[in-house]
């Protein structure tokens, strides 16, 4: 099945918004086995979004129009799928009375604005929306289908769980005589032209499952993908595959599917019964946030220290004025002094810390931009790991938090 995606919303060609509905609608899309072939953004413009909408019916089975479904007058994604269907847009009455519902509760009337979210091009249907007032839409139209769902995120990842994929995932499968199945393997401490060498003629012999590789900060990813008729069928062939692969790469293998590096380092230390504290500097929070995105995470993180300037260091977790006189706030041994603060400060059972220099200036030739200090804490002593990655600021924290989270984790598990 292929499909099409439409952005509809003038700020975000103005780069006021990032459009991450699209990244995320496209990750669905690919696990179902709906395979997308474009993507358009197109501004609030009646005219400009059905000559997209034109070009995508005659390309592709399915149309996700994201965005331009709220009651201002330049939300026009409705108007725009009338136009291109000939269909009239009729209001929906039990869609209207949730509505009318729902500002009653809060001692308003909608206005006639708020009503136009009730319609729905005829013989098309309402997809509910359990996360605010506009209702997105779906209408099968001679060889295509077009779905619209709302931009805020929330709403639209709602929606597209609830209603979008079960329905795009009973058409594959009728279409196509079975359900994609994927598994996805997750790597560390390798890079992805190196998973390639390794792999090279698993890949080249291999077409069912199909493997394809995917590399992120300081991760790669392996995607397996089978279509099948039932679970078990799909999962034998996967799992066939998936031991051919551990057998060359197992010990770069830290999780598989959702289990992305902050759930690993959670389980590790849930499942050894141990406590958790981070000392940031460089790194300005971002790995206690990644920690803390994660769902129970209270059950073994206890303590969060963003020091990033060196009086802070010292008088927070107790980092010498001497070592960092000696040594240098972005050394070894401050990194080892932090962990050790923050451990003992906390009374966490493991301590992490990072210092570091993300540029774009502050380096020497002794520690250039990229440089980075990673230390853990524990009843078994301090180690720390030097690297350099020299790249973007945001990158490179990113990155760090990443392998920073690793070296953690191998501590953990005794790797």
């Amino acid at each position: 099945m292929r499909a099409e995606l439409v952005s509809v919303g003038t700020e975000l060609l103005l780069g006021e918004i990032t459009d991450t509905n699209a990244t995320y609608i496209s990750q669905q899309l690919a696990d179902i086995g709906v395979d997308v072939y474009f993507r358009h953004t197109v501004g609030d413009n009646l005219g400009r979004i059905v000559q997209v909408l034109q070009g995508a019916m005659r390309r592709c089975d399915v149309i996700i129009i994201c965005g331009g479904l709220g009651p201002t007058q330049d939300d026009l994604t409705r108007e725009a799928v009338a136009e291109v269907t000939g269909r009239p847009l009729q209001r929906v009455p039990a869609a209207e009375q949730r509505v009318r519902e729902f500002f009653a509760q809060r001692r308003r009337v909608p206005s006639e604005s708020n009503l136009k979210q009730c319609m729905v091009p005829k013989g098309g249907r309402l997809l509910d929306n359990n996360c605010g007032t506009a209702p997105g839409l779906l209408v099968e139209h001679n060889d295509t289908v077009l779905i619209a769902v709302p931009g805020p995120p929330p709403e639209m990842r709602t929606m597209l769980d609830s209603d979008v994929l079960p329905y795009l995932r009973d058409h594959v499968a009728a279409a196509e005589g079975g359900v994609l199945f994927t598994r996805t393997l997750r790597l560390s401490d390798i890079g992805e032209s190196t998973v390639a060498d390794e792999l090279a003629d698993i890949i080249s012999q291999q077409t069912d499952p199909t493997i394809a590789l995917y590399a992120s900060p300081a991760e790669v990813r392996i995607r397996l993908a089978t279509k099948a008729t039932d679970e078990a069928a799909a999962y034998q062939r996967l799992s066939k595959v998936e031991e051919q692969i551990r057998a060359r790469l197992g010990s770069h293998i830290y999780g598989v599917d959702d289990e992305t590096m902050p759930v690993a380092v959670g389980n590790a230390l849930r499942e050894a019964g141990k406590t958790l504290a981070i000392a940031e500097s460089c790194t300005g929070g971002l790995i206690a946030s990644r920690i803390t995105d994660i769902p129970g995470a209270s059950d073994y993180f206890l303590a969060g220290y963003v020091v990033y300037s060196n009086a802070a260091k010292t008088r927070l977790l107790g980092v010498s004025e001497e070592v960092i006189a000696q040594y240098g706030a972005v050394s070894e041994e401050c990194a080892k002094a932090m962990a050790e603060g923050a451990r003992r400060d906390s009374g966490a059972d493991y301590a992490l810390a990072t210092t570091g220099i993300a540029g774009p200036t502050g380096g020497t030739p002794e520690k250039p931009v990229g440089t980075i200090f990673i230390a853990v804490a524990d009843d078994k002593g301090t180690i720390c790991e030097h690297f350099c990655w020299p790249g973007e600021r945001e990158q490179f924290k990113a990155r760090v938090a990443q392998m920073a989270l690793n070296v953690l984790r191998k501590r953990i598990v005794g790797e």
